[in-house]
């Protein structure tokens, strides 16, 4: 197989099973803990691997994130694209950042991901502002570097097959 097809599905593979990870139930008192596995998922690959990975693509995991939820077709679609464009647009500048400067940079992608989930949800009249949301999103950033490691060590054992 070649490299360049061994990363797509590399790539494919993190994605389901980040969808996989984003659909877990969690009890209310927990669900802080919801960390948005698929947005970081997708930031990653967009930064660090823009050929193999694009705004279909996050359109696309956004759809089967719908399904997978039960949400409004086309939420997460919108908003995983939006916050796709904008990291993919800020991407050379971003993948030179210092660790805690790329936190933050996540940071502000994730909220803007959440930003359109509540602007979407705000048009339909479900609006609802919860501080999990918010912790999550901080948790997300936070656990930026460890994720970020986790995937450069298995996408680095892929290339050396």
């Amino acid at each position: 197989m070649s490299n360049q097809l061994s990363k797509f599905f590399f790539v494919w593979l993190i994605l389901i099973f980040s969808s996989i990870l984003s659909i877990i139930p969690l009890s209310e008192n927990l669900s802080f803990l919801k960390i948005p596995w698929v947005a970081l998922s997708l930031l990653f690959f967009t930064i660090m691997t823009p050929s193999i990975i694009g705004l279909f693509s996050a359109f696309l995991i956004g759809l089967i994130l719908d399904i997978l939820q039960g949400g409004i077709l086309g939420e997460s679609s919108l908003a995983l694209s939006f916050m796709t464009y904008v990291a993919y647009r800020f991407r050379l500048q971003i993948r030179v950042f210092p660790i805690w400067q790329m936190m933050f940079a996540v940071l502000i992608l994730l909220l803007i991901n959440e930003m359109m989930h509540l602007w979407i949800d705000g048009i339909i009249g479900k609006i609802v502002i919860s501080q999990s949301k918010i912790i999550s999103v901080l948790l997300g950033s936070l656990i930026w570097p460890l994720f970020m490691g986790l995937i450069e060590s298995l996408q680095s054992k892929i290339d050396s097959r």
